[in-house]
This record gives C-alpha cells, structure tokens and sequence, in this order.
C-alpha cells in the first residue's frame, strides 16, 4: 500500500523505533473522516464558542487544519477523537478571543468621548449628534444601544455577549429608547 515514495516521518513513532512509518492515513481517508466527525466537530464548536455563530466556521477551520496538517496525526498515539476535539478546542478558543478583542473595542468606542474632528465618513454627523445625546444614559444602556444600532447586533446577541438575561436586554433597550425620545422631545422644543 505505500510502496513508491518515501512516506512522511512521524515523530513519534521515530521515538518508540516501531515498526516503519506508517504514512498519512488521515489524507487517504479524509472524506470519510469528514463525513463521519464533522457532526460531533460542529457539536463541539457550538459548546465551546462563545457565540454560536462563530461554531460553524470553527468547524469548517478545523477540518482545513486537519488537511493541512495531516501528518501530525500518528494512529498509535491514540484516536481521531482527541485529535480532533483539541483543534476544535483551539480554533473555538481563537475564536472566542477574536469576539472578546471586538468586544473591548466596541467598549471603550462607546464609553470614549465623542471625535472632535468628525472625519467624511458616512453617518458621522449623525453619530456625533447621537453620542452627545446618549451622554446622560448608564454605560449599560448606552452600550447595550450601541451593540444593536450601531453594530447591527440582536437583542439575543447582546444578552450572550454581555452575559445578561434577555429580559435585562430588552429591559435595558426599551428604557434607554424612551429616554432618548424625552431628550429629543425636548431638544426639539428648545431648538
């Protein structure tokens, strides 16, 4: 069966001197392997991400580095099923951070003042008018807005990002809305 070409060196079989190499099983099986892990693969991605979406793209970078990296996996160190559920752990960890990194951002850029120097992108007018506006509300309100207006976030998404009940989101966002309608009621009598 793998007569011909030199067959890729496993490391660990190098260290125990068995019996020769053993080649590189997973791409020689790699449609199977992929049509009979990729339910569990996904299943673990949607426990270990934080958000849900972020599961199936986990998924899909796990079997790429299982392809590109085929040679690492030696069958006498032990199953496809440890294997695989340490990528997986590794690419959802990733993942999860890269969510966490935009999340501080989006944080501290709703918490921050408002530029000073609007720049020509389009909506700043705007959004400068609306951050002098928010001023006056909680950072949890004006951060949960920020989150679903200006990120496109939904309500399910924020209670799984800030880690707080829907009903606190949603609580959080109808009062904030009615605070900001009062503020623009009254600017607009004033003005």
């Amino acid at each position: 069966m793998f007569e011909g070409s030199p067959l890729p060196a496993c490391g660990y079989c190098q260290d125990l001197d068995s019996e020769g190499p053993h080649g590189d099983t997973v791409k020689d099986t790699f449609d199977d392997i992929y049509a009979d892990w990729y339910p569990a693969v996904l299943r673990w991605a949607r426990h270990r991400c934080i958000d849900v979406h972020d599961a199936e793209d986990v998924a899909q970078q796990v079997f790429a580095d299982v392809w590109l990296h085929s040679a690492r996996y030696c069958p006498r160190r032990g199953g496809l099923a440890p294997w695989l559920y340490g990528i997986t752990a590794h690419k959802a960890a990733d993942a999860s951070a890269a969510l966490v990194r935009r999340h501080e951002g989006f944080r501290r850029l709703s918490r921050g003042p408002a530029a000073e120097t609007p720049d020509s992108s389009a909506g700043t007018v705007e959004r400068l008018g609306m951050a002098s506006l928010v001023k006056g509300l909680s950072d949890r309100r004006r951060e949960i807005l920020f989150l679903a207006y200006y990120q496109g976030l939904t309500q399910p998404e924020i209670a799984r990002l800030l880690d707080l009940p829907l009903g606190t989101v949603k609580s959080h966002t109808r009062r904030a809305l009615r605070t900001l309608a009062r503020v623009v009621a009254y600017e607009m009598r004033e003005a």
